[in-house]
């Protein structure tokens, strides 16, 4: 579903500017509410076994408790102020958004982004729903495998999401990664690639820990490509490298585009791209070589495999987020989308789905989407720089310099256009990144 008239440069521009505008007024008409989310985020506390915490600490104090009972508590508090506090405000700003869709294309919220990103949801939830069904089985192995090593406390017919989110954090995994060498690590690699990990200064590392400071990563690209932020909250183990891994890909991908370029192709375009650039970095969690040479693993021991398992819950959580959030647009809130929610996440992660987020875990603008395709550019790319230089091609100058010819394009393309053109992949789909789980497990 390219923008009418093609995906020629001037047509493209225009595309990306409409839904620049577009979320902009959205924005605009709902900037009084998100503000009120942020600080309340921000401010609000539980108290848990007499011990006051601040809601953002509270996904990390999740993840990090052993003892199932507290964590029970920790998540309890948490979807306490979801319920109670934050989604009045997500739903009437859902409300709000629908009424802009209306406004501007007189046509429901999935038809709105739909048509401004010129990306057939469609033919992509054909795509998911055929994942979720052919890795069903896998996903059950593997989940049951796992709970039974790395949570023997917690019953596979009885999971939660506060199990899974200790599940995956996989405590057991986190000797492994030294947090204190992360940085000087990841940048000798970098280097290895014969790119500067600050782009000549571009990019700005902020890594300390401030009261507030929320623990949700994130890159921030103040100007394209002349001033890139990278923020994080490191609280060690394979999750901050992960982390930091993805944020990279997105600020050395920003720190190369061409200045000259236009601002569309700077700045706005289809996400999905940069999205893939970052997993593209995330993805090096996969390969025992960069275990073993830059994490400096002795022994990698299963690491490979469950870093495969955590990929492949993630894309399946995506997937049915997807469909959810097309069906909570199409026929609006309430307690059926509520139990839908909880149906479609509990069924594609094995852990129940609390309904107290079918509203909080919703993106605007379906993004989604951009994820779901991202993992898709991002296991074909993978696959490219592994045929051209090899396993270690995060340490040949080469891949640095397929990758930064890339980048320098921006977003200038769609993720299809950008794969067909610099990859020579016909169609995106999500076989190269199922080939890299495969080979795991």
């Amino acid at each position: 579903m390219d923008p009418p008239g093609g995906e020629g440069p001037e047509n493209a521009r225009r595309a990306y500017l409409r839904e620049f505008l577009a979320a902009g007024i959205e924005g605009h008409r709902t900037r009084e509410l998100q503000d009120e989310i942020l600080i309340l985020e921000a401010s609000a506390t539980a108290t848990v076994d007499g011990e006051e915490i601040g809601y953002r600490r509270l996904p990390v104090a999740i993840r990090r408790e052993a003892d199932r009972g507290r964590r029970a508590r920790l998540e309890k508090a948490r979807l306490e102020v979801v319920s109670d506090r934050l989604n009045p405000l997500h739903l009437v700003a859902l409300e709000r958004a629908h009424g802009v869709a209306d406004e501007l294309l007189g046509a429901s919220y999935e038809a709105y982004c739909e048509r401004l990103s010129g990306i057939d949801f469609d033919a992509l939830e054909r795509r998911t729903e055929a994942f979720l069904e052919e890795t069903r089985e896998l996903h059950l192995d593997l989940l049951g495998h796992y709970v039974g090593r790395l949570l023997p406390e917690a019953d596979l017919e009885d999971l939660r999401i506060h199990d899974l989110a200790r599940l995956l954090h996989g405590h057991r995994f986190e000797r492994l990664f030294p947090g204190d060498e992360m940085v000087a690590r990841i940048e000798g690699t970098v280097s290895a690639m014969g790119l500067d990990p600050t782009a000549q200064g571009r990019i700005e590392f902020d890594l300390e820990e401030r009261p507030g400071k929320s623990p949700r990563a994130f890159c921030a690209a103040v100007r394209v490509p002349e001033e890139i932020k990278l923020v994080i909250l490191p609280h060690g183990g394979h999750d901050d490298w992960a982390t930091f891994l993805h944020e990279l890909g997105h600020a050395l991908h920003f720190a190369h585009v061409d200045p000259e370029s236009p601002m569309e192709f700077r700045r706005l375009g289809d996400n999905g791209v940069t999205e893939a650039y970052a997993m593209t970095f995330d993805h090096l969690l996969h390969l025992p070589p960069f275990l073993r040479r830059v994490v400096g693993v002795g022994s990698i021991e299963d690491f490979p495999r469950f870093a495969a398992f955590r990929d492949l819950v993630m894309i399946r959580r995506y997937a049915a987020k997807f469909s959810y959030e097309r069906s909570l647009h199409r026929d609006g809130a309430g307690s059926d989308r509520a139990r839908e929610y909880v149906e479609r996440l509990t069924e594609a992660t094995g852990a129940r789905a609390p309904e107290a987020l079918y509203l909080e875990d919703v993106d605007p603008h379906f993004y989604c989407v951009r994820y779901l395709r991202a993992w898709m550019l991002a296991g074909a790319l993978h696959r490219t720089l592994r045929e051209r230089f090899g396993e270690e091609w995060f340490r040949d100058p080469r891949a640095g310099e397929l990758l930064t010819s890339a980048w320098s394009s921006g977003q200038r393309h769609r993720a299809e256009t950008l794969a067909r053109e610099e990859l020579g992949v016909e169609e995106l789909t999500f076989e190269p990144v199922m080939e890299m789980i495969r080979e795991r497990v």
